[in-house]
């Protein structure tokens, strides 16, 4: 039975498999000759495998946690290659995809990325250039020096793919061993898989993005938190770690992170030890959010209007439908377009090439899948026990619904950003889900299974409004008239839950009266 492997053992299967790992993929690259780039990627693949060897033996081994780490780094190492193979071919003819690449950011960072193994700068000087398409610097610099070191005769951009699908799998051990200990096992195997097949997370996976970095560090610091029960000095240490890596990748995600880490421990820790630990902190927590919204407010009012302004421009749709609400209406009316981005009656029926139709519908039935869960997260944190279990999960909700709308409100209805925000916080949101999910499991609680009606019933209306509206087979609905028939429907089933429960509670207290 598969369980651990000590050092040695690692490091030999680890060089090994590296071997064949790094022919494959210097066999399948479009440029460069074989044996050079063999070696680059077989020195990277070696290095990663046994990061990720020596993680899944650190968290405690066994074969579910196995099979989840190399299944979270075979598929995005997959993905990656099968889209920089498939996208010159069945792709838009565009420069972004006929280079390869899913994201137009990966794309040109990475462009500026290899020209930093012609610059001739030394590795601290590359930190003082400036660079146009990445604010921080940090993945730039990063897959400059992979470059220069591994691949400094072509540009392979195989390589960082590579790198980023061993530190997207890297995260799953971390997340997967803090929620184990805190919440139980089926809390951490369910959330460690929501990590791994959550769609949006696979693609910045298997692209040279920095989202898996800012994921995967998040996770790192999750583990941290809760590591300060067993060691205090290691636990500062990995906090202190996964923080400067965030910072190297965006500052603005760090400061993020840092505060929801910190009210956290707070809550964990702090607010059960006396009155004047809990008044403290209620006070620290009214200042950060008072100086976190002076400093942000002016930035996420004039770039969330902007993108506001881009939704409403890019789509004629949108503006035909708020041309008659009053303007206080219209912000919020984007905003919950923003949230259900994106669209999954849309994507369905919208006409486009077989890759982005496959692409569209996996990242939107993802969304779909979780959404349903973290709004029902709402009551199952609210009737969680014991006090603490509650503070803590409150928040978790709380923080993570409010990022939702600023992420919607920051991305507007764009169909890329949007979810690029919202997914940054997906290590906190995989939590909620996963207990979510048990906690209505454990009580049969229909709730859940009710929102995920509500949820069909919206996308059956607007899947039948959008293939009329793309492919004209039948005439459709009025847009206001779907929305009342959607509510219409919406209340039927919240009103017949309750009615259902209802009865069923006065009949179980009947018999056991009787």
């Amino acid at each position: 039975m598969l369980k651990s492997l000590n050092f040695l053992p690692r490091l030999g299967i680890s060089f090994f498999m590296a071997v064949l790992l790094g022919a494959a993929v210097a066999a399948l690259s479009p440029v460069g000759t074989f044996l050079p780039g063999w070696l680059g990627a077989s020195l990277l693949s070696w290095l990663g495998i046994f990061a990720l060897l020596s993680a899944w033996h650190w968290a405690g081994g066994g074969k579910l946690l196995f099979w989840m780490i190399a299944s979270a780094f075979l598929l995005r190492l997959v993905l990656g290659i099968g889209f920089s193979l498939l996208l010159p071919e069945y792709g838009f003819d565009e420069p972004t995809q006929n280079a390869g690449y899913l994201f137009y950011d990966a794309h040109r960072r990475d462009i500026e990325s290899f020209d930093l193994t012609k610059s001739g700068a030394s590795f601290w000087q590359t930190f003082t250039l400036e660079f146009d398409t990445d604010q921080y610097g940090g993945l730039l610099v990063l897959a400059g020096l992979i470059y220069r070191s591994l691949s400094p005769d072509a540009h392979r951009t195989f390589l960082i793919l590579l790198l980023s699908a061993f530190v997207s799998a890297l995260g799953t051990p971390f997340l997967w061993k803090a929620v184990h200990l805190r919440w139980g096992e089926r809390v951490a195997s369910m959330a460690a898989w929501i990590l791994i097949l959550y769609p949006e997370n696979l693609l910045f996976g298997s692209s040279q993005m920095r989202e898996p970095y800012l994921i995967t560090l998040s996770c790192i610091a999750i583990w941290g938190v809760i590591l300060w029960r067993q060691s205090r000095k290691n636990s500062v240490l990995v906090l202190a770690v996964s923080f400067a890596g965030l910072l190297v990748f965006s500052s603005r995600i760090a400061v993020v992170v840092a505060g929801l880490l910190a009210v956290w421990f707070w809550l964990e820790y702090l607010v059960g030890r006396s009155k004047l630990f809990r008044w403290l902190g209620y006070a620290g927590l009214t200042l950060i959010i008072l100086a976190i919204a002076a400093l942000s407010w002016e930035w996420l009012h004039s770039s969330a209007g902007y993108d506001l302004r881009l939704t409403i421009l890019s789509s004629g749709r949108i503006q035909y439908e708020l041309k008659d609400l009053q303007t206080w209406m219209q912000t919020p009316l984007l905003v919950g377009y923003g949230l259900v981005q994106p669209v999954l009656p849309a994507i369905i029926a919208y006409p486009t090439l077989a890759i982005w139709k496959f692409i569209g519908v996996l990242r939107a039935l993802g969304w779909y899948l979780l959404a349903p869960l973290l709004l029902y997260s709402a009551l199952a944190a609210w009737k969680a026990r014991p006090n603490n279990e509650r503070r803590i999960l409150v928040w978790f909700a709380a923080a993570t619904l409010v990022w939702l709308v600023i992420s919607s409100a920051r991305g507007g209805g764009d169909q890329w950003d949007n979810p690029r925000y919202r997914t940054l916080l997906l290590p906190w949101m995989a939590i909620l889900a996963a207990y979510s999910w048990e906690w209505a499991r454990q009580r049969r609680d229909a709730w859940l299974a009710r929102l995920y009606l509500v949820e069909l019933i919206f996308v059956g209306f607007f899947t039948s409004w959008y293939i009329s509206r793309y492919l004209q087979w039948w005439g459709r609905m009025t847009m206001k008239g779907m929305v009342v028939w959607i509510l219409i429907l919406t209340a039927i089933v919240i009103a017949g839950g309750l009615a259902w429960d209802r009865w069923r509670n006065h009949r179980k207290q009947g018999i056991g009266g009787g």
